[in-house]
């Protein structure tokens, strides 16, 4: 794959030099410009997937710039740049269409800057596909990052499709791991919104007071440590969509304040009384039962009814077994490496199905790059897949599976696994408990379960 190419526009000599050293460093393909004359110019000229430009240039400004580009190219993300920042300015930018606005000197927010380089990347990327996939299939509700065969995942196609061009509040329930964020993702760029910020905020991970900071920005001075005005995740996703993660997380007098802004579409910022009005959709997610939690006293019941407009229960895998399949395929060439394609054998597709999957598709994704990691010549065994799946004590529940044929295939499946190992080990049960990375007592008891018979030259060579 070609490297993304950057354009980085600066009057600044020294600044246009130390930026492109950055983003060189980083792996990317740079051009530069000294002004917006010649940073149209460059456009013209060449394949540009990112642009960084100095808010304040001579001539065409970075927000005349940016309103030009956005004229030749919608989908090309720009990232303003600025030594005069203010609140109003970085608001303005982003109703112009900016993807980000960063304060000089990037230096001391590096980190922030690369990583908002990376996500607007993957986005553009992402929206391309999106696009070009509709464009050559043409289906009515065609998500192709969304898998999914059975049931289930049919009604959550149908869910997104028919939510998606509202600008209706939704709720996103399911177990961790199931793919609530990609759902999420799903509705914003098939929306009318998908052109603006997309913006998302872990609730859980944030304490009340950091909480409102972080939601609705908070003025100079206001707490210790503010030591300048800060835009909150509300107005840096005007336009676009707001995702508030694990919704269930957020104390109840933060519910309170978080019900107000939903409501009236205004905000205040910590430390300031000055109502700010804001347009963005709302779509929130949890691996709660928001409706147990109300009865519980735990979440507000007038923020649950707020919030309930649009709902959908992402299943966990466990209940979309048929899908194992065809995640395992999208998973195997989501991360090849190379040209040539991963095979799998069947049985591992069999066992996979079996798996209960307490991680859901998160944990899907790992085991298949473990897997991929492991596999000798690009085919996929039981050698390859991770220890701690083949040394589950639980077995399957035959009622859970639905499929009491699997089931017994599953177990004829470990009996040859461990006879496999055996006869590697030359029949030493301690060799074989290394092999297969499971305990004494489980080999022991799975010997006794599936009656394997150790022959009686080998007797001397058991566990000690």
């Amino acid at each position: 794959m070609s490297k993304p190419c950057l354009l980085v526009v600066d009057d600044e000599p020294n600044a246009l030099f130390g930026i492109t050293q950055i983003l060189q460093d980083e792996g990317y393909k740079v051009i530069t410009a000294s002004n917006g004359k010649e940073a149209l110019e460059s456009l013209e000229k060449n394949t540009v997937n990112l642009v960084v430009t100095d808010l304040k240039m001579p001539g065409l400004s970075g927000m005349e710039l940016l309103q030009e580009i956005k004229k030749l190219d919608q989908d090309i993300p720009i990232i303003l740049l600025t030594a005069y920042g203010s609140v109003d300015l970085a608001v303005e930018a982003l109703k112009q269409g900016a993807y980000y606005f960063f304060e000089k000197p990037i230096f001391n927010t590096l980190d922030k800057f690369l990583a908002m380089i990376r996500q607007a990347l993957k986005t553009q990327e992402l929206e391309k596909e999106v696009s070009q996939l509709r464009k050559e299939v043409g289906e009515k509700y065609f998500f192709p990052n969304v898998i999914g065969q059975g049931q289930r995942m049919q009604e959550i196609f149908e869910f997104i499709g028919r939510v998606a061009p509202t600008d209706k509040t939704v709720l996103i329930q399911g177990e961790s791991g199931t793919g609530k964020d990609l759902v999420a993702k799903t509705i914003h760029y098939n929306s009318p919104r998908k052109n603006k910020p997309f913006i998302s905020v872990n609730c859980g991970a944030l304490t009340d007071t950091l909480l409102a900071s972080e939601l609705f920005g908070h003025t100079k001075g206001s707490f210790t440590g503010a030591i300048k005005d800060t835009v909150g995740r509300f107005q840096a996703a005007e336009g676009g969509t707001l995702v508030l993660e694990e919704i269930g997380e957020v104390p109840l007098q933060s519910q309170k304040v978080l019900l107000r802004t939903i409501e009236t579409k205004t905000l205040e910022r910590v430390g300031s009384s000055q109502s700010i009005e804001v347009d963005v959709r709302i779509i929130v997610t949890t691996n709660r039962n928001l409706r147990e939690e109300v009865t519980n006293g735990n979440f507000r019941t007038d923020l649950y009814y707020r919030l309930n407009i649009l709902s959908v229960t992402v299943p966990p895998l466990r209940e979309r077994v048929s899908d194992i399949p065809f995640l395992t395929d999208y998973f195997l060439k989501k991360y090849q490496e190379g040209d040539r394609p991963f095979k799998i054998r069947p049985e591992v597709l069999v066992f996979l199905k079996t798996c209960p999957w307490p991680g859901n598709v998160r944990e899907l994704s790992n085991v298949i790059q473990h897997m991929i990691t492991f596999s000798k010549n690009n085919v996929i065994t039981m050698d390859d897949l991770p220890s701690y799946l083949l040394a589950n004590e639980e077995e399957p529940n035959e009622m859970e599976l639905g499929q009491i044929d699997l089931t017994k295939m599953v177990e004829n499946l470990e009996k040859k696994w461990i006879l496999k190992k055996l006869e590697e080990g030359n029949w030493n049960q301690q060799k074989a408990i290394e092999l297969l990375g499971v305990t004494r007592r489980m080999l022991a008891n799975r010997i006794e379960k599936y009656n394997i018979s150790i022959p009686k030259t080998k007797s001397n060579k058991t566990i000690n």
